[in-house]
């Protein structure tokens, strides 16, 4: 770290960010090198090697992430490919957050680079490096959207609103759990500077650039949907199965005349095996022969996309308390034992692959795939045993981000208040939106608690740890 400089420039040292570069990189290949295993989800890996290895678009997962694994690991022949492509995500994550901590936040560059070797070395970050999932890629498109947003805030230059609705889209594509997240961070870089209230110019401005943001995320995200739906032969949409999905997150709120007012008979729920009224079968409900979503499929056969999408609407029209209640009761499970653990291990890749996946691993790949799941590599070991970390994350973002905003209130406000509010929209996402305890969901939390930890030690004196122009 000493041989980064550390003496106050009105613009970044070329040399600070080639040396931070070079530490990010020798600490992935020496992590690669210690541990190059790699691992696989049981449904979500397969789809996106088959993605890979023929094109197919799959209607419930990210197709965009097979493309990538086709790039990165099918055209060099070897899976290791794809382990050097997702460590260098990491390593271009870490810069981003360097980058907003010292530029934007005003931390010390010290501290930024503490804070990127952090990311770089984060439980996290280093499995999903290693698992054939989209959360590596997924994280570095998050981080560009909000660089992209501070970077906004700096000089209100409008072209970057245009980068942080195609940054947002990108990560929509690979992960769809963080659409609230993104849809809700699509106008606020330029809104933020109302908070200033400097006159009518201001107000002008504020209102060109919002019209420009919701323009830009309007037309990338309707262009994205009617690319996947000409690409997957169905309706526009995000995922063609986002309409059973929704139905499996509010199926306890389901009634017989939800049912029967789109045209199916009331009775269908009493084929339903698992308890419907139950929060924790929610997963049972989408996945199991006889869960909701296969009766329904069984029910409606052609139509049980729309049908779901109609009946999750009316579950959640009649029933918004329930709603929230589910919340409460998922958000609860973090601090029920027996649930994380079992959530932990199924995180881990615990169940083994089919014998045709482990066969194309073999013959496409060079890779043996066939009892990755009955050992606990390295990097595993770390993320499992640091899973409480991850749940601390979940929990302390939001009071680091109002941190953060009352200690820059002052001196940086626009930067601080979009900050907060991007980490109250990524907690308020995740507790309302997801129906299970899950640390793959996680994910995108470490880098945004160690943002706010930025924003807390950085001096409130300085406009930012790199003065740069207003």
């Amino acid at each position: 770290m000493l041989l980064i400089p550390t003496t106050a420039r009105s613009v970044p040292a070329s040399r600070y960010w080639l040396v931070l570069a070079a530490v990010l990189v020798t600490i992935k290949l020496v992590l690669a090198l210690f541990d190059p295993t790699m691992r696989f989800f049981l449904g979500d890996s397969e789809s996106y090697l088959h993605t890979a290895l023929t094109g197919w678009i799959p209607p419930d997962r990210s197709f965009l992430y097979g493309k990538f694994v086709a790039a990165s690991a099918l055209l060099p022949g070897s899976l290791y490919g794809l382990l050097i492509a997702q460590s260098l995500c990491g390593v271009f994550s870490a810069l981003l957050l360097a980058r907003i901590a010292c530029i934007d936040l005003g931390a010390d560059r010290r501290l930024a680079a503490v804070l990127a070797c952090a990311l770089a070395l984060d439980p996290a970050q280093l499995f999903y490096e290693r698992m054939m999932m989209a959360e590596s890629l997924g994280c570095l498109c998050l981080l560009g959207m909000l660089a992209c947003g501070f970077a906004y805030l700096r000089k209100q230059w409008w072209p970057w609103l245009l980068a942080v609705a195609l940054f947002g889209i990108a990560t929509v594509a690979l992960r769809m759990s963080l659409l609230p997240m993104v849809l809700g961070f699509a106008l606020l870089p330029a809104l933020v500077p109302l908070a200033h209230k400097r006159g009518r110019l201001n107000w002008l401005r504020v209102a060109g650039h919002a019209t420009i943001a919701l323009a830009a995320t309007a037309l990338l995200h309707n262009a994205y949907q009617y690319w996947y739906g000409r690409l997957s032969e169905g309706p526009r949409t995000y995922l063609q199965s986002s309409g059973t999905f929704r139905l499996g997150l509010v199926a306890p709120l389901l009634r017989p005349e939800h049912l029967q007012e789109v045209g199916l008979p009331a009775d269908l729920l009493t084929q339903v095996g698992p308890d419907l009224r139950a929060p924790r079968q929610r997963e049972a409900q989408l996945w199991l022969d006889d869960g909701l979503i296969a009766v329904l499929r069984r029910a409606a056969g052609a139509d049980t996309e729309n049908k779901a999408r109609r009946l999750a609407s009316l579950a959640l029209r009649d029933d918004i308390p329930g709603f929230l209640r589910l919340a409460a009761a998922t958000t609860a499970d973090y601090f029920v034992a027996q649930e994380t653990r079992t959530r932990m291990a199924d995180d881990l890749g615990t169940r083994p692959l089919s014998a045709d996946a482990v066969e194309k691993l073999r013959d496409r790949l060079g890779y043996d795939a066939s009892r990755f799941h009955e050992v606990r590599n390295p990097v595993a070991l770390y993320f499992e045993r640091m899973g409480n970390w991850l749940i601390v994350c979940l929990f302390a973002l939001a009071p680091l981000g109002l941190i953060v905003l009352l200690r820059q209130w002052q001196q940086r406000r626009n930067a601080a208040l979009l900050l907060c509010l991007s980490a109250l929209g990524l907690v308020a996402g995740q507790l309302l939106f997801s129906h299970i305890v899950s640390f793959r969901y996680l994910h995108a939390f470490p880098p945004l608690v160690l943002l706010c930890l930025a924003g807390c030690f950085a001096s409130a004196r300085r406009t930012s740890g790199l003065e740069p122009s207003p």
